[in-house]
């Protein structure tokens, strides 16, 4: 029997937590839809939670718990953050803070959220200063990271760095990864490819250990560095400080290129040892812009859509040995998320 898949309108992101993938609704949907696999082993719609405007950051806490971040669109429209408790199982409202100031995160410009990540009783959100008129990012001197205690949601503390420039870029929720340990590593890459209108430091790493308010001062890794100017596009933390990432070979990027997210290669970058290799097997492609990574680890493998001349297709990169085949073609225009449950 063929099987029979769940068709949504409107434009979506997608997150999974536990058993759960949230289908995160933009572009005037706004409802966060849970689909998880019945019995029968198909796909079902299970629960909904509504929300305001649109979701800018969303992480989960626990098995049972999911934290959804939504920022008003800009200073006019609002000064303070709402705050989404979730239930993972069911994408029910738990409970909703309405009352934590945007501030100090705006102070150089309004804050376009780029990632968040719950760590050791805190909620760890990276931003981009950015121009909600002309999308300019002006300030790309420094790192920055708030962090909110949980489950209050009071601010806690506005964590500075200026060894790189700010967390993450535009609607790609790429700032911050979580290890085995609860540490969280943020990722900055200044990208004009992927939004930003200038890059003043180099792509890098820092890290924060678990539940700690202050960057670990004796971990930087200098990315663009490492790579002779490239910088990470889109990562996912696949296991054993490992990442795996789309990298922009431009090397000298240009105003020309700015929201091109264009000419990546594939790279498993280790954490630990400050080292990346290239995937062996994946062709040099174009990204899907400012949107999660679609991206499926599992066991000793990363499945990642690829899009090539001919088409769309599954690429199989086996971790141990960095080289990918490619697998199953994909009858979409882009894959927005890719998940197992």
């Amino acid at each position: 029997m063929p099987l029979k898949g769940i068709e949504q309108n409107g434009y979506h992101d997608y997150q999974q937590g536990g058993s759960t993938i949230f289908c995160i609704g933009g572009l005037g949907v706004t409802n966060a839809t849970g689909i998880v696999r019945g019995e029968d082993g198909l796909l079902k719609e299970k629960g909904e939670f509504v929300f305001n405007n649109k979701i800018s950051g969303f992480c989960q806490v626990d098995d049972n718990t999911m934290v959804a971040l939504e920022i008003p669109d800009s200073k006019e429209s609002g000064d303070k953050f709402t705050f989404y408790t979730v239930d993972a199982k069911t994408a029910a409202i738990v409970s909703k803070n309405m009352d934590t100031p945007v501030s100090p995160t705006d102070l150089l410009d309004w804050p376009s959220i780029t990632g968040m990540e719950y760590s050791g009783g805190n909620l760890y959100v990276t931003y981009t200063p950015m121009n909600t008129k002309t999308f300019e990012t002006a300030y790309t001197d420094t790192c920055y990271v708030a962090v909110y205690q949980y489950p209050g949601m009071k601010f806690k503390k506005l964590m500075k760095d200026t060894r790189m420039g700010p967390g993450g870029s535009w609607n790609a929720f790429n700032g911050i990864v979580k290890d085995e340990d609860d540490n969280l590593y943020i990722m900055s890459n200044s990208s004009l490819a992927n939004g930003y209108s200038q890059s003043t430091k180099h792509a890098g790493f820092l890290k924060i250990n678990k539940g700690e308010t202050d960057f670990d001062t004796d971990y930087f890794f200098d990315f663009e560095a490492a790579t002779g100017g490239m910088k990470p596009a889109h990562i996912q933390y696949i296991g054993n400080g490992l990442i795996f990432a789309e990298v922009s070979t431009i090397t000298q990027q240009t105003v020309s290129d700015r929201w091109g997210d264009k000419n990546l290669k594939c790279c498993i970058i280790d954490l630990k040892n400050k080292k990346v290799t290239d995937v062996e097997g994946i062709p040099v492609h174009n990204g899907n812009g400012g949107r999660r990574f679609a991206c499926l680890k599992e066991g000793n493998y990363v499945y990642l859509p690829v899009s090539t001349n001919d088409g769309i297709y599954i690429y199989r990169t086996d971790i141990s040995t960095c080289s990918a085949e490619r697998e199953a073609r994909v009858s979409t225009s882009f894959v927005g998320g890719f998940f197992k449950l």
